[in-house]
């Protein structure tokens, strides 16, 4: 692997299979500015034109990333405000109620950046947005006990084969305790719902795949242990894109959307701190990327969790210490 000038970690699989570059989205949460700031200061960041959908809800078009969605990230606002500018005609007069109604909201909620999905080697660009929104006081996860806010990340897989994405599974299911501890998740979100680990019984299903795994038997295990979008890595978009009907048919959620992604929850926003980067939540991901690719070293750590749960679990998982190693090797490459 090797790194951008801006800090990025480029995994080995840096291209698709059809060749193309990989892409990755990027899910920002955070408080302490009004959602009509943001929208100033991500416009002007990115060069990017505003386009008004109510006052919870804007896209800004960028001519070299694409489209952004800045929104208030709480439904009865973005309701209210959607409802309010279509009974009013979408004019330019200012609704007061829903002026007031936004601000309130801003000092409760989290404003939320989604960005379109951006080359891996293109990430380096919204780190400027995130700089100024830094400087221009944005609050993360730290500032409050009511701020369980977090970054997700989407990236795109190398290929939608059954193999690889189980491959991807597996990596996670043994990491997902070192990553909690890597990212040094705030205790708060830990103990909220929305970003549960997978169950023991879950994971000795997926480590028992070999290569002949089919995606319908990945599926079919996941929705029997995991039924629900709260997961730290949540499958359900990337399942939705590939099989919707069997999705749609066990899941009744409109909110999952569609996308050959994974939907990474775990990392916190520390965007109050200073110098902090999207970098550093990537960079750990990449120990994913790294696993997933490293049959021999995936196989060691996948015996080394079967031999570790018929023990008191008394000490921390041995092979907390290989991925430590591996985190530090991709940092120092």
């Amino acid at each position: 692997m090797q790194k951008s000038s801006s800090g990025f970690i480029y995994p080995n699989r840096l291209l698709k299979d059809n060749g193309e570059t990989r892409k990755v989205g990027y899910e920002l949460e955070f408080a302490g500015l009004e959602i009509d700031s943001v929208i100033d200061i991500v416009a002007r960041a990115l060069n990017a034109e505003k386009e008004q959908k109510s006052q919870a809800e804007y896209l800004l078009h960028s001519d070299t990333l694409g489209k952004f969605k800045i929104e208030l990230d709480w439904q009865f606002a973005k309701q209210t405000a959607a409802e309010r500018a279509a009974s009013h005609g979408q004019t330019k007069e200012e609704d007061k109620f829903t002026h007031w109604l936004t601000k309130v909201a801003s000092q409760v909620v989290p404003v939320e950046i989604v960005c379109p999905p951006i080359a891996i080697e293109h990430l380096e660009q919204l780190e400027p947005v995130v700089k100024q929104l830094s400087e221009s006081g944005a609050l993360g996860t730290d500032e409050s006990v009511f701020y369980a806010f977090g970054v997700h990340i989407n990236p795109e897989l190398p290929d939608l084969s059954p193999a690889t994405i189980a491959q991807y599974i597996k990596a996670y299911a043994i990491a997902q305790n070192w990553l909690v501890k890597a990212h040094k998740i705030d205790p708060i979100r830990r103990v909220t719902p929305y970003i549960d680990l997978y169950p023991d019984e879950y994971i000795k299903a997926v480590l028992a795949y070999d290569e002949s795994i089919s995606l319908k038997q990945i599926i079919q295990d996941y929705l029997e242990f995991n039924p629900t979008r709260n997961r730290g890595l949540d499958l359900l978009p990337l399942f939705k894109y590939l099989e919707p009907e069997i999705i749609e048919s066990n899941i009744k959620d409109d909110r999952i959307n569609a996308r050959p992604t994974f939907h990474y929850r775990l990392p916190n926003c520390e965007i109050d701190r200073s110098k902090w980067s999207l970098s550093e939540s990537w960079n750990v991901w990449c120990v994913i990327e790294s696993l997933a690719q490293r049959e021999s070293v995936l196989n060691e750590l996948t015996q080394q969790w079967l031999d570790y749960q018929s023990t008191l679990k008394l000490k921390t998982e041995p092979w907390h210490t290989i991925l430590d190693q591996l985190h530090q090797n991709l940092l120092s490459a």
